[in-house]
């Protein structure tokens, strides 16, 4: 991967980034800085004014003699120029901490990941290999077109806490396992819809709105017990129904040749995201094609 594209470098705006040596895996260089910089040191170390220049270019150059490539990681985004000059500078007094202590870094004891920039609340993926990161911040777009003649139904999901359930917990980072037991539970249930569409519906896909991508995907059987029927009141002390389809779906990772997982794509061309796979701002909890 030589670039992000224009919709990442959009979103990211300033970021602080680590260079890594796949050789041994030891991060060599820090950085910070905007749209496509954390790609440019591999162009300026083949210059022959930056060859002899810093021990950054000799060992991007070594890594270039075994034919490897050098593993590019973005640590935080969403920052101004400024917080991004600090969050640099810690790091790089961290880095120096470790290095002239030989302290060891386990798994850190943490709660919560800590405070996030706006466009990091708005992401699934907050740091992690510019590949993950391009994948993750800008699904490849899908022609919903080509899903003619099936009946889905998309459903919202969220990295939220539940109230109710906590088995049904979902961490951003489960948001990126179709076979978590948390995201299957927000996807196949309770929903309040007609029971004509509950016999009707052939698949179910969850879908994170604020990028459109598909985050788990089910098929329905054709069985009598594709679903529990679920009854509550509410506030209103109206009798309400809801569907649940968690006993029967069966997990899919494609779908008529489109392969959901574990790439990232988004469907476009229906309520959730236009025809440009800009995500729509609806409320509507769930939608549907092909009925």
């Amino acid at each position: 991967m030589k670039a992000f594209t224009q919709e990442v470098i959009d979103h990211l705006q300033y970021y602080v980034y680590a260079l890594v040596n796949p050789d041994d895996k030891a991060i060599f260089y820090i950085g910070k800085g905007n749209k496509n910089r954390v790609f440019s040191h591999e162009f300026e170390s083949t210059t022959e004014q930056n060859v002899l220049q810093s021990e950054k270019i000799s060992i991007i150059n070594s890594i270039k003699e075994k034919k490897l490539e050098v593993e590019k990681y973005i640590i935080s985004f969403g920052l101004s120029e400024t917080e991004a000059f600090h969050v640099e500078n810690a790091l790089i007094n961290f880095m120096k901490i470790i290095d002239e202590t030989k302290i060891s870094v386990s798994k850190l004891a943490n709660i919560v990941s800590g405070h996030r920039s706006d466009k990091q609340k708005l992401s699934l993926q907050t740091f992690g290999r510019v590949e993950i990161l391009q994948s993750s911040l800008s699904p490849e777009p899908v022609d919903v077109n080509q899903l003619r003649g099936y009946k889905i139904m998309f459903v919202k999901i969220k990295p939220t806490e539940d109230l109710i359930d906590s088995s049904k917990n979902l961490s951003p980072e489960k948001m990126y396992d179709p076979n978590s037991k948390a995201l299957k539970l927000r996807t196949l249930g309770d929903w309040s819809i007609s029971k004509q569409k509950a016999d009707e519906i052939e698949y179910i896909f969850g879908v994170y709105p604020n990028s459109g991508m598909i985050v788990s995907a089910y098929k329905i059987p054709k069985t009598s017990n594709r679903y529990v029927i679920k009854e509550n009141v509410t506030q209103k002390g109206r009798k309400q129904i809801r569907y649940n389809f968690a006993d029967s779906g069966i997990a899919i990772n494609e779908i008529n040749g489109i392969e959901l997982f574990p790439k990232h794509i988004k469907f476009k061309g229906y309520h959730f995201v236009d025809e440009s796979g800009n995500p729509k701002r609806v409320q509507s909890p769930f939608t549907y094609i092909g009925f």
